[in-house]
């Protein structure tokens, strides 16, 4: 550098050390604008958190400004927080094209540096921004690092003075906690009385003086034996007294006198105070109206037996009295039926509306369900969340379903909120007592199994149990114990089913799906252990063994061919809880590029959790994978999903191509969606393509790649290998 340019630097540098705080901060993004001639100089600290930037001073266009704060994703700065140090001469709008502040403001060069703690940790930015090329350049990066060192201390020292002023907060939070305590004993409702080693009354509280009639006034200084009723015995106090210097405490009713001779029960409790030495110095008695608490207790107990949001029993009251009914009903050899009623869609509603209409809706129900009581013995609960139960006597059969055809009606009836009217839907499982069973809890099992039958088969009605239902959950129950030792032994394995390129024949990439080879079942569907596994948690585990397995072998394979091919693994909803990062970080790719892994995903994610699912699945795409929509159109598919979610893939259901004819329905359907996927800058992958003239009809309606049993069912890693190895384009 030259003399005159040094000197230039160290009268700025002399100038911003004129300054703290803010000040300080203003001082240097403006003398080091001037001195490497930059449109604008920022100085931001990083809230990792959200992974945003928040300026702590701005100069723009010749004079420092407004704060701001921008997310750093998808920016330079974002790799100038990674990677230390970037400059950019010219061009950076084009080089960051998301960033739409580069283009606004025309600006072509950049320099960015990272600002440190003494460990060395990045705390902050330290951004100059040019509207001219080439004026960016290593010639000034020895200014900017004088700059950012000096930035990077005064940002630090703001840290630790920030930290000094939360412990100033913290000692005035004690002192006002103090205050509290002092508070907390004068309007607390218990009774509080303290006296000295003697025995003598040093204060009493507010609740102490209502209680006996007395003020303080008139106690301090006096023995606690004037409010003596003379009810309890000399040997009761003696006993007292020698269990409180004993152990320390003592606990238990007596009876008071008021001021005004009247006598009252209270329930009291005696702590000696000691100090270090172990010298006792005080006496608390802490005193409470026996009434008042039983009273309380009274409440306490409605509300361990009671349902908060509905006011009926909860499941420990139910099942207390529904034991003593159907002991009764065994004796008398009456009828009487159990009804496990199920809210269908609860989640959904909350999901959608809010869960202010999905407790309206939970308390609409109990309320008409409460109208269906109509012998003195009957019996209602909400046993859970969506779940109510109702023991119900009837005459006869007819009487019984006239009993259902009640309830089914009063479900369907609208329930109006604020802003929506909309039909609820319930499933009820039955269970007869007699028939089904003869005890409350087999009864309470077969009439669940039978609502696990209702939402499978007849959702928004009722079943009765019957044996069959029994078996089907006998078979559950097994296939659940089952799959546990699969998944702890690492016993299910991925098939593979190739995905073809339909514009030139090649293998593009290939589906894992998996395969259960049980045994003592025997091969079991995917269909059937799939939900336990999403029912039971195992689906998190199952869903890891896949992908690892999956990503192992295709690894392997494309070591061995010309040219290499991706790999799509399906996701079960289930596997992003709330909790989860949605991160594969955890997970091996066992040497794949994240960009040869397409996670699959169906509808049910974006229905359950819409935000929750637009989250995890940006992550998902931030990190390097592609994303493939399965199933579309054979539910709730909306081409909202299409825009609002940032899928790469969307697969048409085998069930479109099965009877797809030309100029049929389903041809016109499937031509629909590629259409659309095209003009939304989708690729499409038709399922399910058995035949050569579904093959020829989906190249000419344009979709990108197919998969099926023309081509291959989906096969072990060790047939899918030789598959792809002797594969030859058609």
């Amino acid at each position: 550098m030259s003399l005159k340019l040094d000197q230039s630097i160290d009268d700025a540098l002399k100038l911003v050390n004129d300054h703290s705080g803010q000040g300080y901060f203003e001082a240097l993004v403006t003398s080091l604008a001037r001195l490497i001639q930059a449109d604008y100089v920022l100085i931001g600290k990083i809230d990792l958190e959200n992974h945003t930037a928040h300026s702590l001073a701005l100069w723009c266009d010749g004079e420092t400004s407004s704060h701001l704060s921008y997310p750093l994703e998808e920016t330079p700065c974002d790799q100038v927080f990674s990677g230390g140090t970037c400059i950019y001469p010219r061009d950076i709008a084009e080089l960051f094209p998301k960033d739409k502040m580069l283009a606004d403001f025309g600006l072509q060069g950049y320099v960015g540096r990272s600002l440190k703690n003494h460990n060395g940790e990045p705390i902050g930015l330290l951004v100059a921004l040019f509207k001219q090329p080439d004026v960016a350049s290593e010639n000034i990066l020895s200014i900017f690092d004088l700059f950012a060192i000096r930035a990077s201390v005064e940002l630090e020292r703001a840290q630790w003075e920030s930290k000094l002023q939360e412990q100033i907060e913290l000692l005035k939070t004690k002192n006002q906690q103090l205050d509290l305590s002092h508070t907390i004993f004068e309007h607390t409702n218990e009774g509080i009385l303290l006296t000295d080693h003697l025995n003598n009354i040093i204060t009493v509280n507010a609740a102490f003086e209502k209680l006996s009639g007395y003020s303080k006034t008139e106690l301090i200084g006096k023995n606690p034996n004037i409010l003596s009723s003379g009810l309890q015995s000399e040997q009761f106090y003696t006993e007292l007294w020698g269990t409180l210097l004993k152990t320390g405490t003592w606990q238990g009713e007596l009876w008071n006198r008021r001021k005004d001779g009247s006598t009252y029960p209270i329930w009291s409790s005696l702590s000696e105070v000691k100090n270090s030495q172990g010298v006792t110095t005080h006496f608390i008695a802490s005193v409470k109206d026996t009434l008042v608490e039983k009273e309380l207790q009274e409440q306490l107990y409605h509300q361990a037996t009671h349902d908060y949001l509905t006011g009926l029993s909860n499941r420990f009251e139910f099942h207390q009295h529904a034991q003593k009914a159907v002991a009764q009903a065994n004796r008398n050899q009456e009828h009487y039926a159990l009804l496990r009623i199920n809210i269908d869609n609860l989640n959904l509603v909350n999901a959608s509306y809010g869960h202010e209409t999905g407790d309206l809706l939970v308390q609409t129900i109990g309320q008409r369900l409460n109208q269906c009581l109509s012998r003195e013995n009957d019996l209602l609960s909400r046993l859970g969340g969506d779940e109510f139960a109702l023991l119900i006597g009837f005459k006869s059969n007819t009487n019984l379903q006239k009993h259902l055809k009640k309830i089914s009606a009063l479900f369907r009836q609208k329930i109006q909120t604020k802003e929506n009217v909309f039909s609820p839907s319930c499933s009820v499982g039955i269970s007869i007592l007699g028939e089904d069973a003869h005890d409350l809890d087999t009864l309470l099992r077969n009439a669940d199994k039978a609502l696990r039958y209702a939402k499978e088969n007849v959702r928004g009605s009722y079943s009765f149990y019957s044996t069959d239902f029994d078996q089907k959950v006998r078979r559950q129950d097994v296939l659940q114990d089952q799959l546990f030792h699969a998944i702890a032994k690492n016993q299910i394995e991925p098939y593979f089913q190739p995905i073809i390129n339909l514009v030139d024949g090649s293998l593009s990439h290939c589906e894992a799906l998996a395969r259960w080879q049980d045994e003592r079942l025997g091969r079991v569907a995917p269909d059937e252990f799939i939900p336990i596994a999403e029912t039971t948690g195992l689906i998190q585990q199952l869903g890891k063994q896949i992908f690892s397995k999956a990503t192992k072998a295709i690894h392997e394979l494309n070591q061995k061919i010309d040219n290499p091919i991706g790999v799509t693994i399906n996701r079960s909803p289930f596997e992003f809880s709330i909790n989860e990062k949605t991160s594969y970080a955890e997970y091996s790719l066992n040497g794949l590029n994240s960009d040869q892994v397409s996670i699959e995903v169906t509808e049910n994610l974006m229905i359950d959790s819409p935000n929750h699912a637009k989250r995890h699945l940006s992550l998902l795409k931030k990190q390097g994978f592609t994303l493939a929509l399965d199933d579309f159109g054979t539910g709730y598919s909306s081409l909202s999903y299409l825009k609002l979610y940032p899928f790469d893939y969307l697969k048409v259901d085998q069930s479109f191509i099965r009877d797809m004819q030309p100029e049929s329905d389903d041809f016109v359907l499937v031509k629909t969606i590629i259409q659309m996927a095209k003009n939304l800058g989708l690729k499409t992958i038709a399922e399910g393509i058995e035949t050569e003239e579904q093959r020829l009809i989906l190249i000419q309606l344009g979709c990108d790649y197919g998969q099926g049993y023309l081509f291959s069912k989906p096969i072990p890693k060790d047939e899918f290998e030789a598959f792809a190895l002797k594969y030859v384009p058609a």
